[in-house]
């Protein structure tokens, strides 16, 4: 701040004082007139004099006294760290000020290290996808370049399951990508109403008929009644499920045996809904059990296939988070796994309002 501003902001006080100097000079000059008391023109004016030299050092007292904290102002050169280097208030309202610029330093640095891990998250969890989508496309491509002859009917259709097959890894990774990029901005893309989850389930289940059949594993649905319904979103249930079912089916298939069943089963609670998807795969080890919702993290069953990614269970907790319901994973190795979506209804009455 430069002096001329210094002066110019504190004229109302100068003009304060100067003021109730001249009202008491004005009484003096009266009571001189009327009382007859002995004050000269020049008493008047040294009495003038002293006041101003008064108000003159009172100012260049208080323009000393700010002068630190001016120049830290003026030492700022909009750098983002500019805000930690002002320290020197005089006054209490400067100590809130400079209080608050550093809450404020301190909650935009939080925020901005947070966007910037989702923002890492998000290119690691793209190169991965990347990378996954690499194995299809080959496959795909290896497949084209050696078709069976037309007339062998057999290695025909095996030949166009494989084909589909990889097609359908393909979409499932596509989806995926799509939905963990609208997370970032999960509210304008919801619309919350009343979905019936015992349909919306068997959807799902028909959706991957032929991944079931070709993994040797039976779902077989359960309710209580029909319809059962919950307020939710249903694209983005239709997603969890999706994943779900996916990762059922592919630690089933770990196992190496068929005829296993995926046991689906949805049943009211008190004043919940509960969906659960009882696989017979392979089950999680204890030690991971803990850490199955961080992202990218595959645990001891990830390595066993290369389709793993560590982002799936992280995409549904996040996705179930936010949409207001809970999710509960029970496992034991070799005896298989259990997710359970709780739909609450006070935490959707909640989020509906």
């Amino acid at each position: 701040m430069s002096p001329v501003r210094f002066l110019i902001d504190r004229l109302p006080l100068l003009a304060l004082y100067f003021g109730s100097s001249a009202l008491v000079l004005l009484f003096l000059k009266l009571a001189h007139g009327f009382r007859g008391l002995n004050l000269t023109a020049s008493d008047i004016a040294y009495m003038a004099v002293l006041q101003l030299f008064a108000a003159s050092a009172y100012v260049a007292y208080d323009w000393l006294r700010h002068r630190p904290l001016y120049r830290q102002l003026k030492a700022a050169d909009g750098q983002f760290d500019d805000a930690l280097r002002i320290a020197s208030p005089v006054t209490g309202e400067e100590e809130a000020l400079v209080r608050r610029l550093h809450d404020l330093h301190y909650m935009y640095t939080t925020e901005l290290l947070k966007h910037r891990r989702e923002q890492e998250r998000h290119l690691e969890y793209v190169r991965l996808w990347v990378h996954q989508m690499k194995t299809p496309v080959s496959v795909i491509d290896l497949q084209l370049q050696q078709p069976p002859e037309p007339g062998e009917p057999e290695k025909m259709q095996a030949w166009l399951a494989s084909l589909r097959e990889e097609t359908e890894r393909i979409t499932d990774g596509l989806d995926t990508m799509l939905h963990a990029a609208r997370l970032n901005r999960f509210e304008t893309d919801l619309h919350i109403r009343k979905v019936d989850v015992v349909a919306l389930l068997r959807q799902c289940v028909n959706e991957r008929k032929a991944a079931f059949i070709r993994g040797g594993v039976f779902p077989r649905i359960s309710a209580e009644s029909e319809p059962i319904e919950v307020e939710t979103d249903g694209k983005w249930l239709r997603f969890v499920l999706h994943q779900l079912l996916s990762n059922a089916l592919k630690y089933s298939r770990l196992t190496g045996r068929s005829g296993l069943t995926l046991d689906l089963r949805i049943w009211r609670e008190d004043r919940a809904v509960c969906l659960r998807v009882k696989d017979e795969g392979i089950g999680i080890p204890p030690e991971d059990l803990p850490r199955i919702f961080e992202p990218f993290f595959t645990g001891e069953n990830g390595r066993l296939t290369k389709e793993a990614s560590g982002m799936g269970l992280y995409l549904v907790k996040q996705t179930l988070d936010r949409l207001g319901h809970r999710l509960e994973v029970a496992s034991r190795p070799g005896e298989g796994t259990a997710a359970t979506i709780v739909f609450e209804t006070r935490s959707l009455t909640e989020l509906n309002d």
